[in-house]
């Protein structure tokens, strides 16, 4: 798929508060990590945000799905949360909270949707190993 780009102030994830660096009003920053364990953890409460994410936020969502030079899974999984909580991404650190197992299926989940949206460009789904990002660390 052909990287599409749009400026950040085009970008919807913007004033949502995703590149925030504190905590939103009535939070800690462990609340934050702690709020993303537990919604990562929620598959179906998931899903339903990265459903959102796709139909609220197109403008980001081709901006940084496109981009095969970056985790677009965690994207996607940052991005919910934030649409979902209003957390921004730098308390992603909440990932890391998660079991193996659930960090397997919140993984498995995040590419599902991607792959819902690429199927809107007619696009062929990706795989564990496809969405990977393409960055010169993956060579070695």
């Amino acid at each position: 798929m052909n990287r599409i780009y749009h400026t950040w102030d085009k970008w919807e994830c913007y004033p949502a508060g995703f590149f925030n660096t504190t905590p939103p009003e009535g939070m800690t920053k462990d609340e934050c990590r702690e709020a993303y364990r537990l919604f990562l953890s929620d598959i179906p409460r998931f899903c339903e945000a990265m459903s959102r994410v796709i139909e609220e936020w197109p403008n980001s969502c081709e901006h940084n799905l496109t981009n095969e030079k970056m985790n677009r899974v965690a994207w996607m999984g940052q991005a919910a949360m934030c649409l979902e909580m209003g957390v921004p991404s730098v308390f992603r650190g909440g990932y890391m909270l998660l079991t193996k197992t659930q960090k397997e299926k919140a993984n498995a989940a995040a590419l599902r949707y991607i792959n819902l949206w690429r199927e809107k460009y007619n696009e062929p789904p990706l795989t564990t190993e496809s969405v990977k990002s393409k960055t010169e660390a993956n060579l070695y």
